[in-house]
């Protein structure tokens, strides 16, 4: 089929060239609607991202790629942008994800040179951009699409409405700072022996245990439990929390369980709305991440059976 939008950036990129001596590959795609092309030209790399804007905000992922370069995160230069089509000539930086240089020797150095810079990330100061806040409209809605895609139509939502609710408190009751929203081992590079950030702009204010949810229990790379543990433990002291390890550690697994309830119904989307079924295989150890704060906690039991009756729906 035709790639309409494809001709459209190679015409842009070959007037910002001035010629058409380039080659062009696909470089990646996500779960959005952006696309990602590797440019080559003289022995130099770029990439260009495709974001079609009725679909996505391209001055948005500018305005905190700028925010996040001024305070030292190593964020993707831009080199051009046409942000009326939706075009962006960014940095290149590189191939080599997180969960491509992870290995049994250097796994906790690097989790911890990520957890380093997520604490530069959160140090920064907001006031000059407007951010979106991660407030109870916005938990609640992301917490509905799991009714919405991954359960049954008939399922009884009184247990899910008060647990919902305990999540949003837990969420909007932590420090709030800035929230990468998907600060996990995809979206992470490493450039020249740096960690570099990728795919933030859906960046809010919200709870300070969000993003390190994202990193340590990541829908993509499981944790054993004493390494988490210890990654937590790195967290709270090299970010000097003033509310003790244990409700810091509460507050870590409720933000998570809302965010893997979340996934459950976003994964599940993804298939039945988009086509895009590769994320079914990760569902597993979401689901894994869920039964595990049923089993910690009492009052989460329920979930075990709601799960159950998912797998029976589907």
């Amino acid at each position: 089929m035709h790639d309409e939008r494809l001709d459209q950036l190679e015409d842009w990129l070959e007037i910002f060239f001035n010629d058409a001596n380039f080659i062009l590959s696909k470089a990646s795609d996500d779960a959005s609607f952006r696309r990602y092309f590797r440019i080559e030209r003289s022995n130099l790399s770029f990439i260009a991202m495709d974001a079609p804007p009725e679909k996505e905000n391209s001055k948005r992922f500018v305005e905190i790629a700028e925010l996040l370069r001024n305070n030292n995160i190593h964020a993707p230069k831009i080199i051009d942008k046409d942000l009326s089509q939706g075009f962006l000539l960014i940095e290149d930086l590189g191939s080599a994800t997180f969960l491509q240089a992870l290995n049994n020797k250097n796994k906790l150095a690097l989790y911890k040179r990520a957890i380093d810079e997520l604490i530069k990330i959160q140090a920064i100061n907001t006031q000059n951009i407007s951010f979106d806040l991660y407030d109870e409209t916005l938990l609640k809605t992301e917490l509905n699409l799991l009714i919405d895609w991954y359960l049954p139509k008939d399922i009884n939502q009184d247990s899910l409405d008060k647990l919902f609710d305990q999540l949003i408190k837990n969420s909007l009751n932590s420090e709030q700072v800035f929230v990468h929203r998907d600060y996990h081992c995809r979206n992470l590079m490493i450039t020249n022996n740096d960690i570099s950030v990728i795919d933030f702009q859906d960046a809010v204010i919200g709870s300070n245990s969000y993003d390190l949810v994202s990193l340590l229990k990541d829908a993509y790379v499981e944790l054993e439990s004493s390494e988490l543990q210890a990654l937590l433990v790195y967290f709270h002291k090299q970010s000097e929390l003033t509310i003790s390890f244990d409700k810091f550690e509460k507050q870590f697994d409720l933000m998570g369980l809302q965010r893997h309830l979340k996934i459950l119904g976003i994964f599940k989307r993804l298939s039945l709305r988009d086509d895009k079924h590769q994320y079914l295989d990760d569902i597993p150890l979401i689901e894994k991440y869920v039964l595990q704060m049923a089993d910690k906690y009492p009052e989460f039991n329920f979930l075990k059976g709601i799960l159950n009756l998912a797998k029976d729906y589907q």
